[in-house]
């Protein structure tokens, strides 16, 4: 997890708990908004890590087919 998308996620928490307190919906729909934008975001970076690796191996296993055709 990104130090920005720990940061989304705990102002949301923060927000989401003033905006309970206080009787504030908006504030606290507002929170709840700003922690799902960040676990999407989180699930985005590890999808682009995921894809990063197989385009890798991909490349790794043409680069041996590569050697063994020599």
């Amino acid at each position: 997890m990104s130090d920005q998308h720990m940061g989304d996620k705990v102002k949301g928490v923060g927000k989401e708990a003033v905006g309970k307190v206080t009787g504030d919906d908006d504030k606290e729909r507002e929170g709840e908004a700003q922690q799902k934008k960040a676990q999407k975001a989180e699930e985005a970076d590890r999808l682009e890590q995921e894809a990063q690796q197989k385009r890798n191996q991909e490349a790794g296993h043409k680069g041996e087919e590569t050697k063994h055709g020599n």
